[in-house]
C-alpha cells in the first residue's frame, strides 16, 4: 500500500470517527423529558409540587440536570435508556421525581 493510500485510509476511519461523534452528540442534545417534583413532607399537598421541561439542549454533557438533583448512578442509567413517551418515578431522600420523557 502506498503512502497516498495509507494517508486516504486513516482520514476515511478518522472521518467517521468525527461523524459518529457528531450524531451522538446530537442525540443526546436531542432528549427532552416532563418532570415532576414532588417534596416529601408530613403532608402530602399539590401547592409543593414543581413541573419542569428538562432538556440537554442546554447541557454541557448528558444527564447532567439529573446529576445536579442528586441522582444516583443506577437512576442516571435508568433515566438515560427511558424510550419516548415511558414514565419513570425517582424516590429521593427529601423528593420524589416523575419523569416522562418526550423526546
Amino acid at each position: 500500500m502506498n503512502m497516498f493510500n495509507k494517508t486516504a485510509a486513516l482520514l476515511a476511519i478518522n472521518w467517521k470517527k468525527f461523524i459518529q461523534f457528531c450524531s451522538e452528540i446530537q442525540q443526546f442534545q436531542e432528549r427532552i423529558w416532563i418532570v415532576s417534583i414532588q417534596q416529601k413532607s408530613g403532608q402530602k399537598s399539590n401547592l409543593l409540587n414543581d413541573t419542569f421541561v428538562v432538556s440537554e439542549d442546554g447541557f454541557d454533557h448528558p444527564m447532567q440536570w439529573m446529576e445536579k438533583q442528586g441522582y444516583q448512578r443506577e437512576m442516571i442509567d435508568d433515566v438515560d435508556k427511558m424510550q419516548r413517551s415511558q414514565a419513570l418515578k425517582i424516590e429521593l431522600e427529601n423528593s420524589s421525581h416523575s419523569l416522562i420523557r418526550v423526546k
